[in-house]
């Protein structure tokens, strides 16, 4: 069966406080974990260099269905978004959702 690893990057904003925009990670990774992902933060550093990445990865397609219709049920997750959105502390630059190919 393939695992599906999905991939947030953002850059922080110039002036912006590391302390928060890693607590607001860990915030995330929380809700992330509780419902069925497994959460790592990663910090770039080749390519896009002062980037982080948020990676959560998931057993199964099946997997990850049950973990995004969980989350999208959570109060506790639109509240943490709309918190994150607020603090303004980081840019997107983009998204990646992987399916693990055999090879």
């Amino acid at each position: 069966m393939p695992e599906v690893v999905m991939q947030f990057v953002s850059h922080p904003r110039p002036g912006s406080d590391l302390a928060t925009v890693l607590q607001l990670a860990k915030d995330g990774a929380i809700l992330w974990r509780k419902h069925g992902a497994d959460v790592s933060y990663w910090s770039v550093i080749g390519g896009e260099v002062g980037n982080y990445a948020f990676v959560a990865r998931f057993d199964s397609v099946e997997a990850y269905g049950r973990t995004l219709a969980s989350l999208g049920a959570d109060p506790a997750f639109a509240e943490f978004q709309a918190k994150r959105l607020k603090a303004g502390q980081s840019d997107w630059v983009r998204s990646n959702i992987a399916i693990q190919v055999d090879i």
